[in-house]
């Protein structure tokens, strides 16, 4: 009876060994990415609510690079998208998100924001488009007001060009009129000196 019962405790000890053991295993048999990306992602969170964006992306990338290959680091390239589109980031920037965002959809392997990132990613093209033609616009606009300004500086000479034609001309007519002037002098000299040769010569005194 005595063995009976020892034996029956014995069963029962291991059998709770076992449920213990049983327990714990799991957590030791979870890979490392599944096991560290859930800190790994409260961190980055955490940073770029503090507007540390740079240092979110970082916990991000080296997660990725420790663990590449696995579906956690796919994610991060989901996440490191949105952080690049936030308008506090001082390095946001669409090309980039865009890069991460087709990289995460492009991926076959399971995900976990399909549908967000392929929304968003439809937002981006959308908002990289609209940047595109209003840098183009702008650029227009720098032509239009270069070109503007060219022409005004090319009318400017052309109207100094002819208010000194306008000048030459005026200086030439007077120069004219003043030869003028000085010929009818010396015409009417000539004339005087013509009478005075042509009259007789008067008689001297008886």
């Amino acid at each position: 009876m005595i063995r009976r019962a020892f034996a029956l405790l014995t069963i029962v000890l291991l059998s709770l060994n076992t449920g213990c053991v049983t327990l714990r295993t799991p957590g030791f048999a979870t890979p490392a990415p599944e096991r560290n990306w859930p800190a790994t992602l409260a961190t980055a969170k955490s940073e770029a609510l503090e507007g540390r964006f740079n240092r979110a992306d970082s916990v991000l990338a080296t997660f990725a690079l420790n663990y590449e290959g696995s579906s956690e680091a796919l994610e991060t390239a989901y996440w490191r998208a949105i952080f690049k589109m936030d308008p506090t980031n001082p390095d946001a920037s669409l090309p980039a998100a865009l890069r991460s965002l087709d990289a995460y959809l492009g991926d076959h392997r399971p995900r976990q924001h399909v549908i967000e990132a392929a929304a968003i990613r439809r937002v981006a093209g959308q908002l990289d488009a609209a940047n595109k033609a209003a840098a183009e616009a702008l650029a227009q606009a720098k032509d239009a007001t270069s070109n503007a300004a060219t022409a005004k500086a090319q009318a400017a000479d052309a109207n100094a060009r002819a208010e000194a034609k306008s000048d030459g001309a005026q200086s030439a007519d007077n120069e004219i009129k003043r030869l003028k002037d000085e010929l009818a002098k010396a015409n009417a000299e000539l004339e005087r000196i013509r009478k005075r040769l042509a009259a007789p010569p008067s008689k001297p005194p008886g």
